[in-house]
């Protein structure tokens, strides 16, 4: 069974007491597991407990999602998704598109402190590293793409780029480029990294200029280092929305979790 999930921003600390009683009802009225995870504190708490509000501790800036898994999670998330959007900031609210600067225009509130350029496929076949690397770097460049796929290569040949159980980052600095480029091909079938991790659902790849400013660093430290963290990385692999999937990115950019 897939889990489902409700991304949202905090903007209003208060409104938590205002929420907790109607989503503790609804939470009860459902078959599947449902719960909320605060991202940026590292909580997770059933919501059907009467302290789940608490337990989550949402402060104003707090990154969330309420996941459900079972029979009527889809069912669950919908209903639920009302509630949350009347307090909350939806992040996938009224968006049709992919990976997209309309994102970070519209919640500035979650940018890393640099420019970034996304982009993002869904692999529909089986991929082996190769081929991954190739589609990230045609992502990028989609018209000159072969030395930023000799230069992935030359760093997997390095050590493997596989930073977390089911997650790779190939990672490089490139030159003629004056922003950050973040790729990502998501894949339901597993990706042979050949790392010790195991195999990848999820390859992210970053390109830095070749002479990054102090920003442009703290953007991709904050990305490498919340990487290493139990909850992002399972966040990320979860979550199936590819507009939330940008924003727990494009968060894990601008600061450093717990």
């Amino acid at each position: 069974m897939n889990e489902y999930q409700i991304t949202f921003f905090v903007d209003d600390a208060n409104a938590s007491a205002y929420v907790a009683q109607p989503l503790r009802l609804l939470a009860k009225k459902f078959k599947s597991t449902i719960r909320i995870v605060n991202i940026t504190r590292n909580r997770t708490a059933k919501l059907s407990q009467s302290v789940a509000m608490l337990q989550a501790g949402l402060v104003n800036g707090d990154l969330c999602q309420i996941t459900a898994f079972g029979i009527d999670a889809e069912l669950a998330c919908f209903v639920i998704k009302d509630i949350i959007a009347e307090r909350f900031t939806l992040i996938g609210a009224h968006i049709n598109y992919e990976f997209s600067s309309q994102l970070t225009k519209r919640l500035p509130q979650i940018c890393p402190p640099s420019e970034i350029k996304w982009h993002y496929a869904k692999a529909h076949t089986e991929l082996t590293k190769f081929e991954c690397l190739k589609g990230l770097a045609q992502l990028i460049y989609p018209h000159e793409p072969d030395e930023l796929i000799l230069a992935f290569i030359k760093r997997e040949e390095r050590s493997s780029t596989c930073v977390a159980p089911g997650i790779g980052l190939p990672h490089v600095m490139f030159a003629d480029i004056d922003h950050i480029s973040v790729a990502v091909i998501s894949s339901e079938s597993p990706i042979p990294w050949e790392s010790r991790m195991g195999e990848v659902h999820l390859a992210i790849a970053l390109v830095m200029p070749a002479k990054p400013s102090r920003e442009q660093i703290i953007s991709a430290t904050n990305l490498t280092r919340n990487l290493l963290c139990d909850q992002l990385p399972e966040r990320l692999l979860r979550t199936k929305n590819c507009i939330d999937l940008q924003a727990l990115l494009m968060y894990s950019m601008s600061r450093l979790l717990p």
